[in-house]
């Protein structure tokens, strides 16, 4: 047995596929925002390291946080790379 087996689990055949097929109701919040969600920690974070630092971290907090931003907007433009790539479906999760 592949070590890809056991870890996902086995290939599923094209009669299977159909019957475990989710929609987006179910795919967006399961598998969809995952990227989202992870990236909005980040700055809560920051914060959290910064308050022993008091006052004097304010000035540092663009800096923690412009990094971030970016990497969301990476996220978006990704985003819509697959729903331009899949337009009737969405993406993968559909």
């Amino acid at each position: 047995m592949k070590i890809v087996d056991l870890l996902l689990g086995r290939r599923l055949a094209n009669r299977e596929g159909e019957q475990r097929r989710i929609g987006w109701v179910a795919g967006v919040p399961a598998m969809g925002l995952d990227g989202l969600g992870s990236s909005s920690y980040g700055p809560e974070a920051a914060l959290t390291v910064m308050i022993p630092l008091g006052a004097a971290g304010l000035h540092a907090i663009g800096w923690v946080i412009a990094p971030i931003v970016g990497l969301l907007a990476i996220l978006y433009l990704s985003y819509r790379q697959v729903l331009a790539a899949y337009p009737s479906n969405g993406g993968a999760y559909t």
